[in-house]
């Protein structure tokens, strides 16, 4: 019989952190949410609730103070703290002294390898990666197992995933990136050369995208999404596992960030929100 979490508990609050949590509450999960920052807890309460209304739905999601309190009764951790490798090790391993032997322990990182960051955890077998997109709104998320990842973690995950009608996509070996995420990284590093190098704007190149390919926004407008801040932690995240000089980001994007234009969140990024220039009916016609 396939175990099916139901009390989930998401470690970092921000922005991909809030959306998980409406994710799961409207589909009947028990959500407790903990960030270090009663800040970050407040607003990311706002938004869920916003959603909420938004979507007319119901859900139940609560903040925990501390972290033994937000993880008493877990039957999987999401873990969504800012892509460092040595924070989330630490962050991991308290969680795995802390958290009940039955729950399954995962990262929502895009770049990070979850048999790295659970170095010193004792429940290896119960780690995995996933990378959701836009959790609200997107049904995809990528999974991916590792060597210490057992046929019953993976079977509840999925369990798990399939029943808030998410899509799981599976990298079958761990290699960092996932399958699809390491395509998008390919088409983000090449982007960020060529605006760095004054070849293309961002309008132009994401214009183009658009045009050929059919999506609302480009490779810029999804970097303006994600945070310009953490394009750049998963850029290093990159050059610290190769050495190779070519992964790191180009330092026209730590201009921008040093100007605090870290995207959507901000107000500005390559386009300036909340009505970006490529959301405008005349914007594919480059005018």
């Amino acid at each position: 019989m396939i175990n099916l979490p139901q009390k989930v508990t998401i470690v970092g609050s921000g922005t991909q952190g809030s959306m998980l949590a409406y994710r799961s509450a409207i589909y009947g999960r028990e959500v407790c949410i903990f960030d270090v920052s009663a800040e970050a807890t407040s607003r990311a309460m706002e938004k869920i609730k916003g959603w909420f209304r938004e979507y007319s739905v119901d859900g139940k999601v609560t903040v925990a103070n501390d972290l033994k309190t937000a993880l008493k009764d877990a039957d999987i951790i999401i873990e969504n703290v800012p892509e460092i490798l040595e924070l989330k090790q630490k962050v991991w391993t308290e969680i795995d002294s802390l958290a009940p032997a039955k729950a399954l322990l995962t990262t929502n990182s895009s770049s990070l390898k979850a048999s790295d960051i659970g170095i010193n955890v004792r429940r290896k077998d119960k780690t995995f990666n996933v990378n959701f997109m836009t959790p609200t709104k997107d049904d995809m998320v990528e999974v991916m197992w590792n060597e210490h990842t057992s046929e019953e973690t993976k079977a509840s995950a999925l369990a798990f995933l399939r029943e808030q009608k998410n899509v799981p996509v599976i990298t079958a070996k761990e290699i960092k990136g996932f399958s699809l995420n390491r395509v998008w990284r390919a088409i983000k590093k090449e982007s960020l050369k060529l605006w760095a190098g004054g070849y293309t704007t961002p309008e132009n190149l994401d214009r183009a995208w658009m045009l050929e390919w059919g999506t609302p926004y480009g490779p810029f407008g999804l970097m303006d999404k994600v945070g310009l801040d953490i394009i750049k932690q998963i850029e290093i995240s990159y050059y610290n596992e190769s050495g190779n000089p070519d992964d790191l980001p180009p330092d026209e994007l730590d201009a921008l960030i040093s100007k605090g234009f870290l995207g959507e969140k901000t107000g500005k990024g390559f386009y300036e929100y909340p009505d970006p220039s490529y959301t405008k009916p005349d914007f594919l016609k480059g005018e």
